[in-house]
């Protein structure tokens, strides 16, 4: 006869493993939409261009004898009237090791999928650690849909707001994990928030003040520890000993490179960065609008998922904008009475796991009220990469109300069971769906891809040259800084004019004698604008030759009808921009008997007033008028050109 307790010994180890393995399923399935992004980058010729061209170079330069000490340049510059950096070169740091291994322009992507790929196994390893394979499954599920939310694009992106959303999000789990007594979290939580700190000032507020709650929480767990078992104690501090040294050790050598700056000659970007927050003088967004935006995300549909993510843009004129205070506050309350409820549903059923992380989701939530009430629009104005961070917030949020209902509901193991497996299938699903390739916002414009391997890949001429003065218009160029890139991969050296060396490193800043030729980058109309004396290196055409002789008659055809029109017809939204000046070549002839188009189509206004919907127009000039936008922007944006001359 089979003995029943061992029967029920033999059944419940047997649930335990299936626990696990689907929970290491759904992790390892989790990793797939990285692996697929990685491979379409390199197999279809991704190069790095636009603020990835910066991030390239600086990556490189690790190994070199003038490593970055800071950050990436920030916008907050532009209104501080100084150079000011994000805080630390840690992204560069883990990224230079792909950068300089890995032959191939695609290098930084691997990079970043790294980063990701170590941020979701993180997120799973420490909720599993927290709450076992339920917990666990349900992070997992929560990360695939942030990682989906993003899009593929977005997951393999360098831009600094981009790569740490996955990070941030374990961070957050390993501060849970901090407050409800995971001593050896410690180490862990002083490197990734370091990480995260130093990428992106958007962090400033969220990383200290999570941590120091981390910290709280650790010692108020600690103390009751020492109450319920004084014997046990002395082991017990000896554990957080040696876990508090790992983490002082990791945080010396994570800041080390910002305060040798700090000290250095020239240097002290952190005391510049705090004495900007002091002395800014451009205003903050306010808390209605801070209240409005983080509602958007966390509370009110579509929440945090993929519709929101490429939609949310603050900054556009006549595009998006969030709901108004009162509804925000509305759904923001109801946020908050939902996790009240969490918390006090979990203290009842004494589940001091859960109480932790609603405690701790509340404090993000309240965190990232005061960071977006606060946060400074700066000199590029109400930006989206101020409130990247949001989309990681809203998934912890909505993560402690989940694990809370599912502790409710799960304690029989049978039970625990399916709901790992619901789980998991639905982990499946959203890996499935993001397994496409997907553009929710990368930023590095797709168009601008081709044409930049194109362009960069007649460079091996200029091999042996050098230094070169690189000349090209930054902020409007995307391709100037793929040159760039090419050319510190190609080990030709180069400077750049002085307001860009705090992108490219202060030893590259043209003094007017350390360049022994100009390389100039051309886009569109102003491949024209070099000197005679210069040759020409590479030349990549927008159009083909059809379609150009197409722009050519469209443009005259159009030149024709406004001269015979003698006017421009526009409807309602296209007289209130030029009433506020947003058509100013329209506006200079408003006066005039006849209309002259030259300035118009010099501008690129009849473009703009075209894209825009600004025009009433015959049925018969429509198209005509729509493809001849077209083509013009395709030419201006996919034309460019490179030439060498005399200094």
């Amino acid at each position: 006869m089979t003995d029943p307790a061992r029967a029920g010994g033999h059944r419940a180890h047997d649930r335990e493993h299936l626990h696990s393995g689907l929970f290491v399923f759904g992790t390892v399935a989790a990793l797939f939409p990285l692996l697929v992004a990685v491979w379409r980058e390199v197999t279809h010729g991704w190069v790095p261009a636009g603020d990835a061209g910066v991030f390239a170079v600086r990556s490189r330069d690790v190994f070199s004898a003038h490593p970055p000490l800071v950050g990436t340049w920030s916008s907050r510059s532009l209104t501080a009237g100084t150079d000011l950096h994000h805080p630390g070169p840690l992204l560069f740091d883990l990224l230079a090791v792909p950068e300089r291994v890995v032959d191939s322009r695609a290098a930084l992507t691997i990079g970043v999928a790294l980063v990701n790929a170590l941020a979701l196994v993180g997120i799973a390893l420490v909720a599993r650690r927290r709450g076992g394979p339920l917990v666990g499954t349900a992070a997992v599920v929560v990360a695939v849909a942030l990682a989906w939310s993003m899009g593929s694009g977005v997951l393999v992106d360098p831009w600094n707001p981009h790569t740490m959303l996955l990070p941030f999000l374990c961070f957050l789990m390993l501060v849970w994990s901090i407050s409800s007594g995971d001593i050896w979290a410690l180490p862990w939580a002083a490197g990734v928030g370091s990480l995260v700190l130093q990428t992106h000032l958007s962090y400033a507020l969220l990383v200290p003040a999570l941590g120091a709650w981390a910290v709280l929480g650790l010692g108020l767990e600690l103390r009751r520890r020492r109450r319920d078992d004084p014997l046990g104690w002395p082991g017990l501090r000896r554990r957080v000993v040696r876990a508090g040294a790992a983490a002082g050790g990791i945080l010396a050598v994570c800041w080390v490179q910002p305060v040798i700056e700090q000290f250095s000659a020239g240097g002290g970007n952190l005391t510049a960065l705090a004495r900007s927050t002091f002395d800014s003088e451009s205003s903050p967004i306010g808390w209605e609008l801070g209240a409005r935006l983080v509602a958007a995300v966390v509370a009110l549909p579509p929440f945090w998922v993929r519709s929101s993510f490429s939609q949310f843009d603050p900054g556009t004129i006549g595009g998006w904008r969030p709901t108004s205070l009162g509804p925000a506050v509305a759904s923001l309350a109801v946020v908050a009475l939902v996790l009240t409820w969490c918390g006090r549903d979990a203290h009842r059923r004494r589940d001091r796991t859960a109480v932790r992380l609603v405690i701790t989701a509340g404090l993000v939530l309240v965190a990232g009220l005061v960071t977006t009430g606060t946060a400074s629009p700066g000199g590029l104005g109400t930006s989206i990469h101020l409130f990247r961070w949001l989309w990681p917030t809203a998934a912890f949020v909505w993560f402690a109300v989940i694990v809370t209902l599912l502790r409710r509901v799960g304690d029989r193991p049978a039970r625990s069971l399916a709901l790992v497996a619901a789980l998991t299938l639905a982990t499946v699903v959203l890996v499935g769906l993001n397994l496409p390739a997907s553009d929710q916002g990368v930023s590095t414009p797709p168009w601008a891809i081709p044409v930049a391997r194109d362009l960069t890949g007649h460079m091996a001429v200029l091999e042996g040259e050098g230094p070169l003065f690189v000349d090209w218009q930054p902020f409007i160029d995307v391709y100037g800084s793929a040159v760039i890139a090419e050319l510190n991969r190609r080990d030709i050296p180069f400077v750049v004019p002085s307001g860009m060396a705090s992108q490219y490193g202060k030893i590259r800043r043209f003094d007017g004698t350390n360049a022994s030729a100009v390389l100039y980058v051309r886009s569109g109309p102003a491949i024209v604008d070099v000197p005679v004396e210069a040759r020409r290196v590479a030349l990549v055409h927008g159009l083909d030759q059809r379609e150009r002789r197409e722009l050519r008659r469209l443009e005259a055809e159009i030149d024709g009808y406004l001269r015979m029109e003698g006017r421009l017809r526009l409807n309602e939204r296209g007289r209130n921009l030029m009433e506020i000046g947003g058509l100013p070549n329209l506006e200079r002839q408003r006066s005039n008997q006849s209309l002259d188009p030259e300035p118009l189509f010099a501008s690129r206004e009849i473009v703009r007033m075209v894209d825009h919907d600004l025009l009433v127009l015959d049925d018969r000039w429509v198209g005509r008028f729509e493809r001849y936008a077209e083509l013009q922007a395709r030419w201006d944006r996919a034309t460019v050109a490179l030439f060498v001359g005399p200094l």
